[in-house]
């Protein structure tokens, strides 16, 4: 078999191509965290709805079930109570803050169905200024 100069060099060419898309499309997929400052925060307000469900349950304690289970997936701790704001919708404050791949994460847990018969959209997701009020 006889490799020609020109049938060597377009393989080297798109050898090179290949190995450059890849390490593209990898730095472009990739989960990397950024740290957040100490002592910071951030707020979610998330909007429940139950369907079915067992009748001792409320809705308050499956919201609350779902946000300490997806906190479990990122680097932050729910601080304080989880406020109900009515007509569904509930408000945590976790700390420290997130970076974008953890808020990214964090709203795809809340959005998925980890807690039977309950559906969570997330309304808010943003840092804040840290509670020096709270106990």
């Amino acid at each position: 078999m006889r490799f020609r100069p020109g049938h060597v060099a377009l393989g080297l060419v798109g050898l090179t191509v290949g190995v450059l898309g890849v390490g593209a499309l990898r730095e472009a997929t990739l989960s990397t965290h950024q740290p957040v400052p100490p002592g910071s925060e951030i707020t979610v307000v998330v909007r429940a709805h139950m369907r079915g469900g067992e009748h001792s349950q409320t809705l308050a304690e499956m919201v609350e079930a779902q946000l300490h289970e997806c906190r479990l997936e990122v680097t932050s701790d729910v601080v304080g109570p989880i406020t109900h704001l009515g007509e569904g919708e509930f408000r945590a404050v976790l700390a420290p803050s997130m970076d974008e791949t953890n808020r990214r994460q964090f709203r795809g847990c809340l959005e998925d169905w980890k807690v039977d018969h309950l559906s969570l959209d997330v309304l808010e997701l943003e840092p804040g200024e840290p509670d020096t009020d709270r106990d």
